[in-house]
């Protein structure tokens, strides 16, 4: 948050003529974007039978919990945890979302439903809340996981272009067009250490109930895709659904390989930019470099 007035001066001339509820209308908000390209792809897939629809539902057993963070994957797992639901015949009031800050009414939304999604908020402490409130029915989660320097040279990239300009994490966000990519990657890594600290805390300890889904080899291949989400939808639902219903959760799944189906939007970034902006991960402040680099231990990947 800016503390001082000349923070404060820059931020005004920066935002310009921001327009708050334009902003909140973006396609930042990862669900609504999802929603919006996966129902019509989804209209293409089979339909469940009648006697499949009167079964009871892995969500009837157990609550469900699919978390992401700020560029480890949030578009990726959304898209993977809508189409594996819907492929049961999991219904709009049966899947909730949230986020902080609630950008809108439609970001979050159906606290008490089964299926839940959080953006940006779970962590270790929250976890154990959810276990909790889960009681016996119990708790299947899923959170994806991604190198933490690969993540703020993303985060830099992306909102460098001019996107979700109303993140409330990076403002003020604009300020991320002005800024070159040394200073800028030193700006967002700041601003991400809390999204961060929560996402190591979840997986440095990993629980039974919790499954790692690693965005690396999510978007590596359409093979290691497969190997992926085959063991998360049999985490997710074991021998709680039958062969057929496995094979369609699995096929609609499949929608969200970009391999097999390369996204038409500009939500990725440029590689050449990321590789860019990995230049400069040396150039930051000894001691921010050190918690990256902690991170990335913590959560197995390579330091050098």
């Amino acid at each position: 948050m800016i503390a001082t007035l000349g923070w404060l001066l820059l931020a005004q001339r920066v935002e310009g003529n921001y327009n708050a509820a334009a902003a909140a209308a973006e396609e930042s908000i990862a669900m609504n974007f999802v929603q919006r390209k996966v129902l019509p792809r989804f209209a293409e897939l089979p339909m469940l039978s009648a006697s499949r629809n009167q079964k009871s539902k892995p969500w009837h057993l157990h609550n469900y919990m699919g978390f992401c963070h700020h560029k480890a994957g949030v578009y990726l797992l959304s898209e993977l945890w809508i189409l594996s639901f819907m492929a049961l015949g999991a219904k709009k009031s049966d899947m909730g979302m949230w986020m902080q800050p609630c950008y809108t009414p439609e970001a979050c939304h159906t606290p008490e439903a089964p299926i839940q999604f959080w953006v940006d908020m779970y962590s270790a402490e929250e976890a154990q809340r959810t276990r909790e409130a889960a009681g016996k029915k119990g708790l299947r989660v899923v959170g994806i996981v991604r190198d933490p320097i690969s993540m703020i040279a993303s985060a830099y990239c992306y909102h460098h272009r001019g996107k979700e300009m109303n993140n409330f994490f990076f403002f003020p966000a604009r300020l991320l067009l002005l800024l070159g990519p040394k200073e800028g990657l030193k700006f967002v890594a700041e601003r991400m250490l809390p999204m961060m600290e929560n996402l190591t805390s979840v997986f440095e300890h990993q629980s039974n109930d919790t499954f790692r889904l690693d965005y690396e080899k999510v978007v590596g291949s359409s093979e290691t895709f497969d190997q992926q989400v085959g063991l998360m939808i049999d985490f997710m639902f074991g021998d709680e659904i039958d062969k057929e219903e496995r094979r369609n959760v699995f096929n609609a799944t499949q929608w969200a390989d970009l391999h097999r189906h390369p996204r038409a939007d500009d939500h990725g970034n440029d590689d050449a930019c990321e590789e860019e902006v990995r230049q400069y991960v040396p150039t930051l402040p000894p001691d921010l470099l050190s918690r990256y680099r902690s991170y990335q231990q913590r959560l197995g990947y390579a330091t050098a």
